[in-house]
């Protein structure tokens, strides 16, 4: 929860420094970075579901990775509601009022922001998918290495 808070503050503070800057939000780029966002979600879910567990024996290590699974699978849920929220909050907000002006110094720009919150996510979510992929691989490694190891054993 505290990676989420931390990524919030960062993209809150790259779109405050891209408006101050003069760039606008596009609901187009929000739109697309949102579709690829959805797809590398869908892609990471799916690792977590299809990993299967019931080769492992050692009953503390299965109860760990199921843990580790659950709570990725928590955070990517998570963090893609967040992510429609910033989506849809930024396309129905009033057109007239998307960048606010707080002193001379401070602009908020709603697209910006949901744009950033997004990006964050998405950069968030391709670790997560090289993480999960990774764990998937050793899983699988985990496992014929232990499937081997009985092989031998009955042969002796």
């Amino acid at each position: 929860m505290t990676s989420l808070v931390r990524r919030s503050v960062i993209a809150l503070l790259i779109a405050m420094l891209l408006a101050s800057a003069g760039v606008h939000g596009n609901a187009a780029v929000l739109q697309t970075l949102f579709t690829v966002l959805g797809i590398v979600f869908s892609i990471s879910m799916s690792l977590l579901v299809s990993m299967n567990l019931s080769k492992i024996l050692n009953a503390n290590i299965r109860r760990d990775l199921r843990l580790a699974i659950n709570r990725t699978r928590n955070m990517l849920l998570i963090d893609f509601l967040l992510s429609i929220i910033a989506l849809v909050v930024a396309l129905i907000w009033n057109t007239q009022c998307l960048r606010l002006a707080f002193g001379g110094w401070c602009v908020i720009d709603i697209m910006l922001v949901a744009i950033a919150f997004v990006s964050i996510s998405l950069i968030y979510e391709m670790y997560n998918f090289k993480e999960l992929h990774k764990l998937h691989c050793d899983i699988e490694d985990a496992v014929i290495n232990e499937e081997a190891a009985k092989q031998k054993r009955n042969q002796i």
